[in-house]
């Protein structure tokens, strides 16, 4: 198996343009005695479980075998196998082992069961996207439907997905249309590493039980297990905590967790799907986040482009804000060629953002340049109704601060209507802290 990085050797172009191939690593065993023998079983999962229960990826008829018996990850270094406790052992090349990296056509004995093990690949190809519309995202641009391309032939797949992409590029949009067409029946649950309390983090993550410290009176769920039979979408995951990351990459590996105050583990069905706006391989190599984590979130790596990129889409944009917000003002020429002018370094929340906010400045009439009010392309930026919290993506300066206020309580109000009161979620569109949020419903009296 190769070791090499794999967010690097996914996504082949094809000699058609329009017909691209997406290679997955996959788990080849073929069982050569016993029972089952002549089965032939190939997937592209991180970790396969073999033995006799129902649950396991791999289930086996023979009576010699325990009923979960062994288990084969995928890490850097190789596949690596793990004995799970079986009665009988497992045995690598006819020595009994408890943990052992795999050799190319390794044999493993399970009771009277041979199996061949071996890791390949699989080539799937997809091809650019035709429509300009993809669940919530819009656009027609060929990344844009190269973009669609990849998420439904990534969909349906329970491989771990990393989506890289500037902050307001629209990651957990890509989520959730991956999650979508996923055919997965559980729910989608977004966890936000950037806004979550350091030292809660692994209890939203993981929960906890009646008691696990000072204050809980009942236990938790935590974000793995609301997300069962479903997809869990964990944004910004370059801020999870250091000492937290071994704890989700044994989860990932394992399909389990053990909830704070707790030595029972849980077992969850979940697809996890990562973003980050950060470059995650620079904080491998600085030491900010482990190797073997990003190599288990990194298996196919999907990368929203910015705004800029992508100009001619602005358009189609501005048309579906006006729909989704009910926006009754019309954008002059001038006005549209002013946003496709500007260098949009908050991307696609700095465009629905500065629609709202003219929307507001314009008294539902036409939105002109003058309602916009961007910042100069050379220029120096201008103060943002929400403090320029969100990068330095200012897009609407008030007259007055009594006005610059009511924009930003109006801006705060349509957010929280949106996102059913959710701070939360509320605090990730505007790209804003959590606390500056909760602090400003309290001053407006929202």
């Amino acid at each position: 198996m190769s070791t090499a990085d794999p967010s690097s050797t996914q996504i082949m172009p094809a000699a058609d343009e329009a017909a691209r191939k997406i290679r997955l690593e996959r788990i080849e065993l073929e069982i050569l005695s016993g029972p089952d023998a002549g089965r032939e079983v190939k997937l592209t999962l991180p970790s396969v479980k073999i033995g006799t229960a129902p649950d396991n990826d791999v289930m086996l008829t023979d009576r010699t075998v325990s009923r979960h018996h062994a288990e084969i990850r995928m890490t850097q270094e190789g596949l690596l196998l793990s004995d799970l406790g079986s009665t009988n052992g497992t045995f690598l090349n006819g020595l009994r082992v408890k943990e052992a990296y795999l050799g190319t056509d390794s044999v493993l004995t399970l009771g009277s069961t041979e199996i061949r093990i071996g890791a390949g690949t699989e080539e799937r190809p997809y091809e650019v996207a035709q429509e300009s519309r993809l669940g919530g995202l819009v656009g027609g641009t060929e990344p844009m439907r190269e973009l669609y391309g990849l998420i439904k032939v990534v969909a349906p797949t329970p491989t771990t997905v990393l989506i890289t992409g500037e902050s307001g590029s629209g990651k957990e949009v890509v989520a959730t249309a991956l999650h979508e067409l996923s055919g997965r029946r559980g729910p989608l649950v977004v966890f936000d590493a950037s806004v979550t309390d350091p030292e809660m983090v692994r209890n939203d993550l993981f929960g906890h039980i009646k008691g696990a410290f000072t204050g809980a009176t009942g236990s938790r769920e935590g974000a793995f297990r609301r997300a069962d039979g479903g997809t869990l979408f964990i944004d910004e995951i370059g801020e999870l905590p250091l000492d937290l990351q071994p704890r989700l990459l044994r989860a990932l590996e394992s399909r389990e967790v053990v909830p704070v105050g707790s030595d029972q583990s849980v077992k969850v069905d979940v697809r996890v799907i990562a973003a980050t706006h950060r470059n995650l391989e620079a904080m491998v190599q600085a030491g900010e986040f482990r190797a073997d984590l990003y190599y288990r979130l990194s298996v196919i790596c999907l990368q929203v482009p910015p705004l800029r990129e992508i100009k001619p889409d602005i358009p189609l944009l501005v048309q579906s804000f006006a729909d989704k917000m009910g926006m009754p003002c019309r954008l002059t020429a001038d006005a549209e060629r002013a946003l496709l002018g500007y260098h949009w370094p908050g991307n696609v929340r700095e465009l629905r953002n500065v629609l709202e906010r003219a929307a507001v400045l314009c008294r539902s009439q036409e939105i002109r340049p003058e309602h916009l009010r961007l910042r100069d392309l050379g220029g120096a930026s201008q103060p943002s109704p929400m403090g320029d919290t969100s990068g330095g993506s200012s897009a609407a300066v008030a007259q007055s601060p009594a006005e610059l206020k009511a924009m930003e309580r109006q801006m705060i109000s349509d957010a929280m209507a949106r996102n059913g009161n959710n701070k939360t979620a509320v605090a990730r569109e505007l790209g804003i802290p959590l606390s500056t949020l909760k602090r400003r419903i309290a001053e407006y009296g929202l």
